[in-house]
C-alpha cells in the first residue's frame, strides 16, 4: 500500500472515484468499503476519516454527480447575452435532459437502488428543492429574474421551478427507457418540452 502524502481532498477524491468505478461496475449494492478502500490504494481506516459510512459515501458521490452537472450547464449559460432568461430557460432544459441520457447508466445507478432492506428506490437526493440541489437552484434563479424584469408571466416562479424540474426529470426517464427503440424520440420530445417551457412562461 502505498504511502498517502496528498492533500486530503485529493485522498477524498481517490476514494470518490474508486466507489464510482465499483458502482459502474457492480451497482450500488456491490459496492463495499473494503473493496473502496482497496481500489483507492488505502488503509480501510483511511476511508473512515472521509466517509461514516457507505451510505454517506453513495450520498457524496450523489452529490457530485449534481454538481459536475451544474457546472458544465452554468459554462454553457454562461455564454449567453446578459439578459435573455428565455435563452437561459431552453438551454436549461435542453442541456439537462441532454445531460442525463448521456450519463443515464450513472444516474440510475446511484439514484436508483433499494434501500438496505426495503424494496423501493433510495432518497432521491435531485429532487427539486434548490435549498439541497443547485441544479434546481439554477432554475429558481432564472425564473426569478425573468419574471422580475417582465420576460415571464409568473406569480410564483419557484412554484414553476417545482414543476418544470418534475417534468424535465420524468421526461429524462422516459427517453432512458425508450429512446433506444424510437430514434427521432430524443429531439422530438425535446423540441416539445421546450415550447412547453414558452408556453408556461410566456407573456399572456
Amino acid at each position: 500500500m502505498r504511502q498517502r502524502t496528498e492533500a486530503p481532498e485529493r485522498r477524498r477524491g481517490d476514494l470518490l472515484d474508486a466507489a464510482l468505478a465499483i458502482v459502474l461496475d457492480k451497482g450500488v449494492a456491490g459496492l463495499t468499503v473494503d473493496e473502496v478502500a482497496a481500489r483507492a490504494d488505502v488503509a480501510k481506516g483511511t476511508f473512515y476519516l472521509y466517509f461514516r459510512s457507505k451510505e454517506q459515501l453513495i450520498g457524496a458521490l450523489q452529490d457530485r454527480f449534481v454538481g459536475d452537472l451544474t457546472a458544465l450547464q452554468q459554462a454553457e449559460l454562461d455564454q449567453l447575452r446578459a439578459g435573455d432568461w428565455m435563452g437561459r430557460l431552453l438551454l436549461w432544459m435542453e442541456s439537462s435532459l441532454r445531460g442525463y441520457l448521456a450519463h443515464a447508466q450513472l444516474h440510475d445507478a446511484l439514484f436508483h437502488h433499494p434501500r438496505a432492506g426495503r424494496g423501493e428506490d433510495s432518497q432521491h437526493r435531485h429532487e427539486a428543492d434548490p435549498t439541497i440541489n443547485p441544479h434546481a437552484a439554477t432554475l429558481v434563479d432564472i425564473l426569478e429574474a425573468g419574471t422580475a424584469t417582465g420576460d415571464f408571466a409568473l406569480t410564483a416562479p419557484r412554484t414553476t421551478a417545482v414543476l418544470l424540474y418534475s417534468a424535465m426529470h420524468g421526461t429524462a426517464h422516459y427517453l432512458v427507457e425508450h429512446s433506444e427503440a424510437e430514434t427521432d424520440l430524443v429531439e422530438t420530445v425535446i423540441a416539445e418540452s421546450l415550447n412547453m417551457c414558452r408556453r408556461y412562461v410566456g407573456r399572456t
